[in-house]
């Protein structure tokens, strides 16, 4: 009790290291650790779907369950998912192409029926319904044209609606950033500056011993100067001990930081890559594709009609 009540302004201030030490441990080190196994399970998750097949099935809520299991994890996925898109195949290629190309072929058979029965002339709208009535073949041309088209917007239903490929219109990493996976929820902007304050702290537990020592310190009395001079020289290696423990720890800390933040942004480049990796984002070149090739068929149809309006006879004009 004599020695904890000479010298506890030391022990006051080592109690406040001890508790920014446990402080940093519970709010930072094991939050570190935790973060670790969970960027750690997201990777290994998606790391599981990469090596599939080209087209295999792949369902965006189960990785939401699976692999993103903190809320920061989960914001950035809703985010992320939300920009994914169908993977458009090219016009020629696949069952899709297939359907188009026999859709495209059959509305040329039904146009160049259609100008042999009217001779070259105009028809209006009422005239090839009247065509398409009276004469079989263009009948079952229209029929069948018809069957074409929706089987062809059946096949575009069903690649839009499938979860088995998917293409996103930007890079992971601006959705999954290390401000919002390791930053924010590790609160290091704080924690950064720990080892500074332990430091600030050790040199005030010096300047508090030395100061304690010299106050207390009595040349009055020749006889006790010896014992003074010694009470003193003890207080201030107990202020100096204080200071050592404090910028120990604080070195200790600066590198167990450091270590589980570099290791930290290393699993969020990882998570990036395999995002990347298992929807590529060019999906923005899809768009701008099939958007000109809408516009192509588009006006190759308009080109169809103006030809049609055009070829009409002076007696249709006339009608």
């Amino acid at each position: 009790m004599n020695h904890l009540a000479n010298y506890w302004h030391l022990w006051t201030v080592t109690g406040v290291i001890v508790w920014i030490g446990l402080h940093c441990a519970f709010h930072f080190v094991l939050p570190a650790m935790r973060l670790k196994d969970q960027l750690a399970r997201a990777v290994s998750q998606l790391a599981s779907l990469t090596p599939q097949e080209t087209g295999a099935h792949i369902d965006l809520s189960e990785i939401q369950q699976a692999a993103m299991t903190t809320p920061a994890l989960k914001h950035a996925w809703q985010q992320y998912a939300s920009s994914l898109q169908p993977l458009w195949q090219s016009a020629d290629t696949g069952p899709i192409g297939a359907a188009r190309q026999r859709a495209s072929h059959l509305s040329r058979a039904f146009f160049a029926h259609m100008n042999m029965s009217s001779d070259g002339g105009r028809l209006d709208l009422a005239d090839i319904e009247h065509l398409a009535q009276s004469d079989t073949q263009m009948a079952a041309l229209w029929t069948e044209y018809n069957q074409a088209v929706e089987a062809l917007q059946r096949l575009e239903s069903a690649q839009q609606t499938s979860a088995g490929q998917w293409q996103a219109i930007s890079h992971a990493e601006n959705f999954f950033t290390e401000q919002a996976l390791v930053d924010s929820p590790l609160q290091t902007h704080f924690f950064a500056h720990m080892p500074g304050i332990l430091t600030g702290v050790g040199i005030i537990g010096t300047f508090t011993g030395l100061i304690a020592g010299l106050i207390g310190f009595d040349v009055s009395n020749p006889a006790q100067v010896q014992t003074e001079l010694s009470q003193l020289v003890q207080t201030v290696g107990h202020a100096f001990l204080v200071s050592a423990l404090a910028i120990t720890l604080a070195m200790v800390f600066t590198w167990l930081e450091k270590s589980l933040l570099t290791s930290r942004y290393l699993q969020v480049e990882q998570l990036q890559q395999q995002l990347d990796t298992l929807f590529t984002p060019h999906a923005g070149l899809q768009q701008l594709e099939r958007l000109t090739l809408a516009t192509e068929m588009q006006a190759s149809l308009s080109h169809k009609i103006l030809q049609q309006l055009r070829s009409a006879s002076p007696a249709a004009r006339s009608r």
